[in-house]
């Protein structure tokens, strides 16, 4: 049995399996196992970015059918799209007893009594629609709600979980919340995050100061998850222990109630990652799981809507997508795989019918799902799989892993600045950022300039991918003229979208190549280079390219005007590096 699972997945060749017992093996004895089926497939409607999906009858239905059968009730984002309940407090009031902090009160805009009624009528709304469809439910929440960062630093937290007041507070919220929305079946709390925080044992809270995490959070999550369950019969809360350190969450399982608790994971220890799922992490989390009998719910991607390509929700990955759901499915017995961002059914989706595909047949072969997923394209089906195989190749190949800012990619802006590309990091002070998370994005502060190395490589990723989504635009453009009528409009927002998609990829790669150009250039002279010439001409062609790919004349028409004009004055003005300049924040990464 081994030896059939280290074949299938190509850790041995079929050529070298000879004389284990005297002899060739027979190959055609040894029979695949079936991939393994999960008891929840969890879903919900709408996703940040696109928070305006209508809870009604037909979009469950249409869930339904793709196989889901659990449905988390809020999108629980943490600028409350569409206003979306994030916390218990947003929707049950301060039991009798219970003081107010803060949070409650300096929050006062998102706690008025109007705004709590109004997210739970829709919430009321919601569960019954997942009743009558047959669905179970899920409430999805932050907790201890705080303050974060908090204004003071040198104070503890507004509520920390090893305040007696502060557990007694949610225990007595959990059990509002039951009464006032008994539909319910399961809670999703998250420790970190979602306006939760939790205490450092280096930090100044008298409570918490040398006591290490595991002792004070493993006590509040089983003491929500055992009222629950003795308020919902056979109700799980599951808890995600994001910003966890490895090791944390490790030790935290020993101590957890298996009775009642169970886990949500992210699918690699950094965040969701099409291209990265079910890292070495997941797959020791999930196997310890199994040891201790914890449920555990794996959170991939299952629709077009993510937080890589956000705000694009139409970039078609139905491959990778199926890939992603392979890996986390076989990393162990899950309860249960989960949406992490949201879901859109309102449309036409390749990821999501991917995931209904590989839900109804987990052990089905990419081309046969691929061939089944284009089948209502009808005489231009072979074509738009084309399509869809190299996009879903192409997004595998792009840099994830050089920095959490390398994701929201649709939100990056073609015209970057001229000074030096670095290449933006990001981390925060949590557990799991200053500690196990550096082991998968490359870039975690901003404090050094990336080395010509690692501005090379991602430039050479950059333009690999940008190549494979050329082919894909010229499959599309193949196949455009046979697409259905009906799925005409989706599929030419696929194309818009991954065309915005490219342009921004190439911006990164003729970014990195022209500061390495520039870079090289200056040192020429020291060197006795004898490719001097070489590298100007390359660095003019390729920003003229950038020029093209921007849409706009400037800033490269002054920049090559210079360059054509006057080069130690264009070397001594461009591609030289500034330090932050606030110009281009967040998610465009090569400019500071």
């Amino acid at each position: 049995m081994l030896l059939g699972t280290w074949l299938r997945r190509g850790i041995v060749s079929a050529a070298i399996v000879v004389g284990a017992i005297g002899g060739p093996l027979n190959l055609a004895a040894v029979e695949p196992e079936p991939a393994r089926r999960v008891d929840y497939r969890v879903g919900f409607l709408g996703a940040p970015c696109h928070p305006q999906v209508e809870w009604n009858d037909a979009n469950l239905e249409r869930l339904k059918s793709l196989g889901f059968n659990c449905i988390q009730l809020n999108i629980a984002w943490g600028y409350r799209p569409n206003d979306e309940p994030l916390n218990l407090e947003d929707v049950v009031a301060l039991p009798a007893g219970v003081a107010p902090m803060p949070g409650d009160t300096d929050r006062a805009p998102s706690r008025t009594p109007e705004k709590v009624a109004a997210r739970s009528a829709e919430l009321t709304k919601r569960i019954a629609l997942c009743r009558k469809h047959g669905l179970r439910t899920i409430f999805h929440f932050g907790a201890p709600n705080v303050f974060y960062p908090p204004q003071d630093p040198d104070k503890p937290l507004d509520l920390c979980i090893a305040d007696p007041a502060t557990v007694e507070r949610y225990r007595l919220l959990v059990r509002a919340f039951h009464e006032k929305f008994p539909g319910v079946d399961d809670l999703l709390c998250y420790t970190y995050d979602q306006h939760a925080w939790l205490c450092s044992e280096w930090g100044p809270c008298p409570r918490c100061h040398g006591i290490p995490l595991h002792e004070r959070v493993t006590a509040f999550v089983n003491m929500m998850a055992r009222t629950w369950r003795g308020l919902q019969k056979d109700g799980v809360l599951f808890w995600e222990p994001w910003e966890l350190s490895a090791g944390e969450t490790f030790r935290c399982m020993d101590d957890l109630d298996a009775s009642c608790v169970g886990l949500a994971l992210h699918s690699n220890i950094a965040e969701v990652q099409i291209a990265i799922p079910a890292d070495r992490w997941f797959r020791n989390t999930v196997g310890k799981a199994a040891r201790l009998g914890l449920p555990v719910l794996g959170e991939v991607w299952l629709g077009g809507a993510t937080e890589e390509m956000e705000p694009y929700i139409h970039v078609p990955t139905p491959l990778a997508t199926l890939r992603a759901l392979r890996a986390v499915n076989a990393s162990g017995p899950l309860k249960g795989i989960k949406e992490y961002y949201g879901l859109v059914p309102d449309r036409e989706d390749p990821n999501l019918r991917m995931s209904g595909i590989f839900f109804a047949d987990p052990d089905i072969s990419d081309e046969a799902a691929l061939a089944r997923l284009a089948e209502p394209y009808g005489p231009a089906a072979a074509k738009v799989a084309d399509y869809w195989k190299l996009v879903s190749t192409a997004v595998e190949l792009y840099p994830w892993d050089v920095s959490w800012l390398s994701r929201e990619v649709g939100k990056s802006d073609p015209a970057h600045l001229l000074s030096a590309a670095t290449l933006k990091g990001a981390s925060w002070q949590t557990p799991s950022w200053q500690s196990t998370r550096r082991g998968l994005f490359i870039r975690t502060d901003q404090t050094t300039l990336p080395n010509h190395w690692l501005r090379e490589d991602v430039q050479l990723r950059f333009e690999q991918t940008a190549t494979l989504l050329a082919e894909a635009l010229a499959a599309a453009a193949a196949a455009r003229p046979d697409v259905p009528a009906a799925l005409v409009g989706a599929f030419d927002k696929s194309v818009e979208e991954v065309t915005g998609l490219r342009r921004r990829v190439l911006a990164y790669a003729y970014h990195l190549r022209e500061t390495n150009l520039a870079d090289m250039i200056r040192n020429a002279e020291k060197v006795g280079s004898g490719n001097v010439e070489r590298m100007w001409k390359e660095l003019r062609e390729v920003m003229v390219r950038d020029q093209e790919n921007m849409e706009v004349a400037e800033p490269l028409a002054a920049a090559i005007a210079l360059l054509d004009a006057d080069r130690p004055a264009f070397l001594a003005t461009y591609f030289l590096p500034t330090g932050a300049t606030g110009k281009k924040e967040g998610w465009t990464i090569t400019s500071e």
